[in-house]
């Protein structure tokens, strides 16, 4: 079979990733082509959604975006496309066009700009990111607030 035709299509099919037994992430897929190649590649054509646990299982974060791709082999995800990452913990939501999961270090990150609004209207963005893979510490590239006072 040629590695660059998928082995398997799936369509609206939900994928579960766990480690050690405990899920850490849910991705759907409208359509999710599978490869036989060397990094087991998944191709999320359309529409992809991931959904992020804690440690206690709760959904902490939520990531939307028009397409991605996730190399199993290598523990890489990259969703690319109208991403937005809202955040369950403090109502923010990101804005960016490229939103990478790196299992192996442990990290999430944009290498391109992004924008994130807070609850309360304060905004931050910068021309890039790079955070632990929950979310939580984030290092910002450029960045720039706009807080609101109250």
């Amino acid at each position: 079979m040629d590695e660059n035709t998928p082995h398997q299509t799936m369509r609206n099919a939900t994928i579960m990733h766990t480690d050690s037994g405990r899920v850490q992430m849910v991705t759907w897929g409208e359509e999710i082509w599978n490869f036989d190649d060397e990094d087991q590649t998944q191709e999320f054509p359309r529409s992809v959604k991931a959904t992020f646990y804690d440690v206690d299982g709760t959904i902490t974060t939520i990531v939307t975006a028009d397409e991605g791709t996730n190399w199993q082999g290598r523990q890489l995800m990259h969703l690319r496309g109208n991403v937005i990452i809202r955040d369950l913990r403090d109502y923010s939501r990101t804005y960016t066009e490229s939103f990478f999961w790196d299992q192996e270090a442990g990290e999430v990150y944009s290498d391109v700009p992004f924008v994130r609004l807070f609850e309360d209207g304060s905004r931050q963005s910068g021309s890039s990111f790079r955070a632990d893979e929950q979310m939580i510490y984030w290092q910002v590239t450029d960045s720039r607030w706009t807080h609101v006072l109250n």
